[in-house]
């Protein structure tokens, strides 16, 4: 109980959890069959989670609230370049067919 304390004081448990991320994207990407276009297909969402776990890290930490806002600003910004890479690809699935 005591180490998760720490971790959670200290804020390596973001550290431990963006591992887990960045961890769990490569195995994904390796296990497809185009290895390079399911990582593209996954950064964005990727880097806007990792920003996010760091803004975590830094308010455990209880440091400059100006890097948690940048932070969260990176992650909106990378959440949005995920929206836009996804779009073309539901396009069909947006679109009614009324006959």
């Amino acid at each position: 109980m005591t180490l998760l304390l720490e971790l959670l004081s200290s804020g390596w448990i973001s550290a431990l959890a963006v591992a887990v991320l960045w961890i769990e994207t490569a195995v994904l990407s390796m296990l497809s069959r185009e290895p390079m276009k399911r990582l593209r297909a996954l950064f964005a969402n990727a880097c806007s989670g990792t920003c996010l776990l760091i803004a975590v890290a830094v308010a455990l930490r209880g440091d400059n609230p100006l890097w948690i806002m940048a932070l969260m600003a990176g992650s909106l910004i990378a959440h949005g370049f995920d929206i836009v890479l996804r779009t073309p690809a539901q396009a069909d699935g947006l679109s009614r067919k009324t006959e």
